[in-house]
């Protein structure tokens, strides 16, 4: 994002300049404000007065009853209203979180989306230095988060991931911070590493499995430790008839045309009669879709004696897909099909990402190209 300070030269275009520069970093956002002092620029811009404050294609000018923190709360409503989109990477330093934010980083240079790192700590108080070292911990775990984004920021230059990356730091119950993070319009999905150690990714995905998938519309995507970073090729999508009968299919042929993406859609069943017939519903409406058909294939496997994650885990692997894709729903489905069994399973033993997302949840500027449990 653009911004940019008018102004003569002089005290008043450098204090606006700095007290940007500082609501910015309050706001954990690394955009630069560049200060602009020539008189040609001013009038080709078609200023009545400076200095101004130009946010994207947006001018706040500054009559004379106008004060400069006036102005600078103004343009910080623009930039927070207009911030870019992005996706959500819960970090608790451990090298599993690391790992999921290095898969982000991936998935955001497709997607066209920008990352937020968020950490959660519960806050400490101590009885003689009150909230003095509270404080103190907390100021210590930005400066490491905010740390983490540079770097991360800089490692991924090398490899043309030229991705925004900010950060933030939450207190508070885990739980409650990242349903209710979700649940904000710029955040898109989330991304997080999994089977971290102590209070880390594994309390993070309880958290997801009895709150988030169970309360919330967006989309995560669970990285195993040790995954190939790498946009997924393939994606094996375990489908029931829920997923024939809403739109989150459409939006997954969206990503597939835009990403060369292809589809393995997998019917886990001993009922032959029953697949066929969701079988040939499946292809009448990707018929209608064929435009934005890369490739696909529609199967059922027996289950037999196994677990359906053992044998969506197993096709998988078999296929080299890159990429696992759960579609739940919040009740009935779920609790016909023991589906939170089958993500939890799937999730602790996988070594493929695995996608999750509600029937509901809107996928259709994301595209993650995942899709549903079996």
């Amino acid at each position: 994002m653009n911004i940019e300070v008018y102004s003569v030269k002089g005290f008043a275009g450098n204090l606006l300049k700095n007290k940007l520069e500082e609501a910015l970093e309050l706001n954990k956002l690394a955009f630069p404000v560049s200060l602009i002092n020539d008189v040609d620029q001013f009038i080709e811009l078609g200023l009545s007065s400076v200095p101004a404050v130009r946010v994207g294609t947006k001018i706040i000018e500054h009559p004379t009853n106008r004060a400069l923190d006036d102005m600078v709360k103004t343009a910080m409503e623009l930039i927070l209203e207009d911030e870019e989109e992005s996706i959500l990477v819960p970090i608790d330093f451990t090298p599993e979180s690391i790992h999921g934010l290095r898969f982000a980083q991936t998935m955001a240079k497709y997607l066209g989306l920008g990352i937020t790192l968020v950490h959660v700590r519960y806050p400490v108080y101590d009885p003689v230095s009150s909230v003095a070292l509270n404080v103190h911990l907390a100021r210590q775990d930005e400066k490491k988060l905010e740390a983490l984004a540079s770097q991360a920021m800089e490692e991924g230059l090398k490899f043309g991931l030229n991705t925004h990356i900010s950060s933030r730091v939450d207190e508070g119950s885990i739980t409650d911070s990242l349903t209710d993070l979700l649940h904000e319009k710029k955040f898109r999905m989330m991304i997080m590493g999994s089977k971290g150690i102590d209070t880390g990714i594994r309390r993070l995905f309880g958290t997801i499995s009895s709150s988030v998938i169970r309360q919330g519309n967006k989309p995560v995507i669970v990285v195993p430790p040790h995954t190939e970073i790498k946009f997924p090729g393939k994606i094996v999508i375990g489908f029931t008839e829920e997923l024939i009968f809403n739109n989150t299919i459409e939006s997954i042929l969206q990503f597939g045309a835009k990403n060369d993406v292809l589809f393995d859609f997998v019917h886990i069943s001993d009922d032959k009669s029953g697949f066929k017939k969701l079988k040939d519903k499946l292809y009448e409406r990707l018929m209608t879709q064929r435009d934005l058909l890369n490739g696909f294939n529609i199967k059922m496997i027996p289950s037999g004696d196994k677990q359906i994650h053992e044998v969506l885990l197993e096709y998988s692997h078999q296929v080299n897909a890159g990429m696992i894709l759960l579609v739940t729903k919040h009740r009935n489905f779920i609790e016909s099909l023991s589906h939170r069994s089958v993500t939890k399973r799937a999730v602790i033993q996988s070594d493929l990402p695995l996608m999750i997302i509600h029937p509901e949840a809107e996928i259709k500027d994301i595209d993650p190209g995942v899709v549903s449990p079996a």
